[in-house]
């Protein structure tokens, strides 16, 4: 295969689109634990606050960083993407069991992701 095909194209953008929508939240939180005032709790606050930005910031960096390689083929590029795409999926039906539906994007954009890499052509252009 020379050209990648359209599908691993469209995965390569969606992880880019994932990559920007968890790096929002992440850099939210980061703001408000910098401009939160130091109190009685405020310490344990930044501390929660801080945490929730490890999981927002892992999943940009390594959706993108995945993007990045699709270029360059391999299993272990369509098995990180697999992963992350896994890891969206289920953290977003987390998500909207504990919030309202606004969750769906991330759980159809997960499943989009794992339904395309498993296919033929997905494996044929990383297994080059």
């Amino acid at each position: 295969m020379s050209q990648m095909p359209r599908s691993v194209k469209s995965v390569c953008a969606m992880l880019l689109v994932i990559g920007a929508g968890n790096l929002l939240p992440a850099l939210w939180f980061l703001a408000e634990a910098g401009t939160l005032g130091t109190g009685a709790m405020g310490e344990l606050i930044v501390g929660l606050l801080l945490l929730k930005v490890l999981p927002f910031g892992m999943l940009a960096v390594g959706s993108v960083v995945i993007a990045a390689q699709f270029g360059h083929g391999g299993d272990r590029v369509r098995i990180g993407a697999v992963v992350v795409g896994s890891v969206v999926a289920g953290l977003c039906a987390i998500g909207a069991l504990v919030h309202d539906g606004s969750w769906s994007f991330g759980i159809g954009a997960g499943f989009l992701v794992i339904v395309l890499l498993t296919s033929q052509d997905a494996r044929d252009w990383f297994g080059r």
